[in-house]
Formats: structure tokens, sequence, C-alpha cells
């Protein structure tokens, strides 16, 4: 089954994503949908991404047109059949991911068929921006006969990400093992960071080991237990509900300020330096980002300018792999 989507009216902006990470994005937006029907998640073929994009390409400087036949077959790996075939062309470049995208493909029966459709197992995907044009995107849904997409690196979820060689890092020093055993051979890039996971990113990545005497009441029995009374025996933190401070929230997830304080005591940092962002004024973590950000652990979240921090934002694992990296010195 083919469809397309036409453009919408808007002005072309700039782009704030790569395609690695707008493709990313497309693939949980799609395995979201499938699990909401109770479908099984699709493999990205990130092995025949350069070929998907490059169509996507091709698109953007010729004509807006489905791959025909045999041209389909010759992107999919050997061994490919019963594909189908969505494609997409959003005029603003400056998309801050692939939301509307996904939407839209949603809001049609053709699309959204090819999302759903039971017996695929792997797709596809392929995003191309022209900042005066906007994005252009190919996603082709797939089963295959003896076919295993190639990962390159520890996982396969984030090759061509711009996150990908921090979280490389990371994992090489033991602070993950992946989003999901026992399989690992994902990293959910994009998924927010919970304060229960970020105890135990700060826990293996200082190599604690101290338990000490705290002992919050809201962490029994998660898997966190232990590296969350690690962080706190070390001064990382104080916990959530301050001034009892007897609850850690280890489900809650943490912003951008709540990182830079973790890290800033983590390593200690004291040095605030002479960078100030626009948009941290008042807060009650402007000196901590301040810190991080004289110790080149952050630039900021909106480059090319970077004069603001986003310190309300929820941190992502692919963002939490570049601050440890850089904080560790990986």
């Amino acid at each position: 089954m083919l469809s397309f989507a036409p453009a919408p009216s808007a002005v072309a902006g700039t782009a704030t994503v790569t395609p690695a990470e707008f493709e990313t994005c497309l693939l949980e937006k799609i395995n979201d949908a499938r699990a909401a029907v109770g479908a099984r998640r699709l493999i990205m073929a990130t092995d025949v991404t350069g070929d998907t994009r490059a169509w996507s390409k091709w698109m953007a400087f010729n004509t807006f047109r489905h791959t025909s036949t045999s041209e389909r077959y010759a992107i999919l790996p050997d061994g490919a059949f019963t594909a189908g075939e969505n494609i997409a062309w959003w005029s603003d470049a400056g998309l801050p991911d692939c939301s509307k995208i996904h939407t839209m493909f949603m809001g049609s029966s053709g699309h959204k068929a090819n999302i759903l459709k039971s017996n695929w197992r792997y797709v596809a995907l392929g995003a191309y921006v022209e900042n005066s044009k906007g994005w252009w995107v190919t996603e082709i849904f797939f089963d295959a006969n003896g076919y295993s997409p190639e990962c390159q690196g520890t996982f396969c979820d984030d090759d061509g990400s711009v996150f990908e060689a921090a979280i490389e890092k990371i994992a090489a020093a033991g602070i993950t093992t992946g989003c999901n055993p026992p399989t690992s051979d994902r990293f959910c890039l994009n998924d927010r960071v919970t304060r229960g996971q970020m105890a135990a990113f700060l826990a293996r990545g200082l190599k604690l080991s101290d338990r000490g005497s705290v002992d919050f009441v809201d962490d029994d029995d998660t898997p966190f237990e232990a590296d969350i009374e690690r962080i706190a025996r070390a001064g990382i933190t104080m916990g959530c509900n301050p001034p009892t401070n007897d609850r850690f929230c280890p489900d809650s997830r943490v912003t951008r300020g709540q990182m830079a304080a973790f890290l800033a005591r983590a390593l200690g940092l004291s040095k605030r330096g002479s960078v100030d962002f626009v948009d941290d004024e008042g807060s009650m973590f402007e000196a901590d980002i301040e810190r991080i950000a004289a110790a080149g652990i952050t630039m900021g979240c909106n480059p090319p300018t970077n004069d603001r921090f986003c310190p309300n934002d929820y941190v992502t694992r692919g963002q939490m792999a570049a601050f440890l990296a850089r904080g560790l010195d990986l």
C-alpha cells in the first residue's frame, strides 16, 4: 500500500535537529502507535538508512513522488518483500522534532495503515532537510527473509545521531548497558531521564560504592535504590521534597536545571566563569548552570546561537550521555 502527504503552507525555518534525530523520533512514534494496537515493534533497517535518505534528498531536488517498485527494492536489503511506503514534505525546516509529520501520517488512512500493518518487521527511514525548502521524509515498511540489520557500534538506534560518540563512550565506561534488557541493543536516546536512572548513571560513572545511612521512603524495591543511596551519601542529592527531604522521587523526570545541579555537585565544580545564558536568570539552578558551562559540559540548547540553556526542559538520554561524557572526560 502506498500513500503520500502533501506539504502544508509554512515559512521555511532553520533546522534544529539532525536527520538521524528526526529518524529516531519517527521510529519511536511509529512503535508507540503500533504498541497501542498490540502490533510488534519494528526494527529500524539502519544499514539502508543512507539509501533511504538519498531518496528523500532526490525528492528535494527533483519530484515529490514514491519510489517505483524497482527503485524501492534497490534500496531494501536482499530478501525483502511486501513493502509499503509513506512519503512526506513539510516546508518548514525549523520543526523541533518529527511530531507534526507523524501526526499528519496518522491522520491519513493510507499512511496509518502502513504504520500499523501487523506483518511488517522492519522499517527503513530516511529524512533530508534543506533550510530554504523544508523536510522530506521516506518511510519504507517491509518484511524480509534471512535479514538482520547491522548496528554501527554498541546500539542500533543511535546510528548517525549527534550523540552517538558520547553514547559509545559511556557504554565503554560501563555507565550504561542500554534500555531494552536482556537484548540491550538499543539506547532509547530520545527517552527522558528519570531521577532513578540519573542516580545509576552517576553512581556508575563516579564508581561510588558506599551506600551510607540515608534511606528515602519512596525508593524501596526500586532497581535504583542502592545507587540513590550512594549518590545521597556522596552529597550529590538531598532529596526532592525540601525541607523534609525524606523522598527522592525516583520516577520523576530530570530537567536540564536539575541535571546541572547533579553534575556540579558530583564533580565538585565551583567556578562560575563568564557564561551567562539569557533564560536562567532567577532560576534556583543558575549558579550550577554557569558552573557546568564554565567546565565545558554544556554549550547551551539553541545552536548555533547558544544563548539559552532551557533549564526547565527535560533531559533526554542522548543529552545525558553528552553531559556525562564531557563531565567525566571520557
